[in-house]
């Protein structure tokens, strides 16, 4: 099931397997970040300290979208040298896309700067006011095309990261967003260009064959019970969600208190941090939370080299053997030439120096669990025997006593068993449940996971994930 694996990566300019794997395989990566949901996120905070920006309108320029418009929310100040994240977003019905845009782009930060474009496609009134059910500036398979167009433009243009472009849509905006994702990934696998949809408070309209596997992140207010009178916005939601997890696509949603028929604040705050976890510079932790539950991210020197960044995102994901593996693809490729690998091709130092370092702070962290005869958050276990069996054979790692740490973990210590039971049984439910006809019995594994959320201090998170996936779930 695609939300359990974490594969190493295959080499960006080698052959694929099959159409669309090396996204397949990244998609993996970034649901393993993701994933298990524990909770609701964002904060109460309301901060957001969104990053300046201009705006601008432009036509489309495609037969047929003539009466469309085109918004590009650009953050001030960008480095042409350095490549930053694109967040398309569609507006819903009876909506304005400009306003839409301005809204998004608030997931914009001077540490993670996004560009932010969308289109007009549906009329306004002769105010611009937006109003619903007016008819549609072009047609259904004209506005992806404009939008495709505009797209395209955007990313020749400025200096856009093709490995962090992201779609979105509020509403109506949603079936624009989720189908577009879907015919891209129904019509050219190699090339499909999103790293993860965004839906605001609708439901999405892309089938189970034409899905991609890439994360979908879903946010509902809690009060869209009765919108326009009798529209369960918050049923549908769910469902959609249900939907996704039992096709075995990487989903996660947020349920917003308080909020009606809108991309509030907690929105953007969720937009921003999946934008920045995914290829950026990792979420900025909330000052209360699940301390320990998120694997911290690694302090290497920031760089917009596109294979040295492909190289740190792997380390962050702790496939560090994969990592090193990349490096030499990319040395040994005649087809890179030697002044685009030339960041990269001595990297393998960088790395080793970061893994020395590591392997030591997050052995002192597990140690003093063990010593306490405490569970040792998830993510400093991984940590530890990546690096471990990456330089097994070094003199800073063989004889420093990190296996008989892991070799303890993985014998008869009591929490740590107690831990795989746990995380076992949060792994067979997720695969029970991307089997339709199994749907019932995925249930009543995470209702017996749940009742465990009380062992060992309330410290594991697949309790914690367990009881959160009920609090969304719906049979059927």
């Amino acid at each position: 099931m695609l939300l359990l694996l974490s594969p190493l990566a295959l080499a960006q300019d080698a052959p694929e397997a099959k159409p669309g794997q090396k996204f397949i395989d990244r998609a993996a990566r970034d649901a393993a970040k993701l994933l298990p949901q524990t909770g609701l996120g964002g904060d109460d905070s309301k901060k957001l300290n969104s990053a300046k920006h201009s705006f601008e309108t432009v036509k489309i320029e495609v037969e047929g979208c003539e009466k469309m418009e085109g918004y590009i929310s650009l953050p001030e100040n960008l480095d042409k040298s350095k490549k930053y994240a694109l967040m398309f977003a569609f507006h819903g019905n009876g909506d304005v896309g400009k306003g839409r845009v301005k809204n998004v782009a608030g997931a914009s930060t001077d540490r993670d700067p996004v560009i932010t474009i969308g289109v007009q496609y549906q009329e306004l009134t002769e105010d611009g006011k937006g109003k619903m059910n007016l008819p549609t500036l072009a047609t259904p398979q004209k506005i992806i095309e404009g939008s495709r167009w505009l797209l395209d433009k955007v990313m020749k243009d400025q200096p856009v990261d093709p490995e962090r472009v992201f779609v979105s849509g509020f509403s109506w905006g949603t079936s624009w967003a989720s189908g577009w994702a879907g015919q891209e990934w129904r019509d050219d696998r190699k090339h499909f260009p999103f790293r993860a949809v965004f839906l605001y408070s609708s439901g999405g309209a892309v089938t189970e064959a034409d899905c991609p596997p890439c994360p979908w992140i879903c946010t509902v207010g809690e009060d869209e019970t009765a919108v326009l009178g009798s529209i369960n916005v918050v049923a549908a939601v769910r469902n959609y969600c249900n939907a996704l997890a039992s096709w075995g696509k990487p989903v996660l949603y947020h349920e917003i208190p308080g909020m009606g028929h809108a991309v509030n604040y907690r929105c953007i705050q969720i937009t921003r941090d999946v934008i920045n976890d995914l290829g950026g510079p990792g979420m900025v932790p909330y000052p209360t939370g699940d301390e320990g539950t998120r694997p911290e991210p690694l302090p290497f020197e920031p760089s917009d080299d596109p294979y040295v960044k492909e190289v740190i995102e792997l380390c962050n994901a702790d496939e560090w053997q994969a990592a090193l593996a990349r490096i030499e693809a990319i040395d040994d490729d005649k087809s890179i030439g030697s002044k685009e690998k030339r960041a990269v091709k001595h990297f393998d130092k960088d790395v080793e120096k970061i893994a020395k370092k590591e392997v030591k702070r997050v052995d002192d962290l597990v140690a003093e669990a063990i010593k306490s005869e405490t569970m040792p958050a998830a993510w400093q276990i991984k940590r530890l025997r990546a690096i471990a069996a990456t330089w097994a054979e070094e003199s800073w790692i063989k004889d420093k006593g990190y296996d008989e740490r892991l070799a303890k973990l993985d014998g008869d210590f009591p929490p740590a068993i107690r831990e795989r039971e746990r995380e076992q049984q949060m792994r067979d439910a997720m695969q029970l449940e991307s089997q339709k006809d199994k749907r019932s019995e995925a249930r009543k594994l995470y209702e017996e996971l749940a009742k465990r959320e009380n062992e060992d201090d309330g410290n594991s998170i697949w309790p914690k994930a367990a009881k959160y996936r009920l609090s969304w779930w719906i049979d059927g």
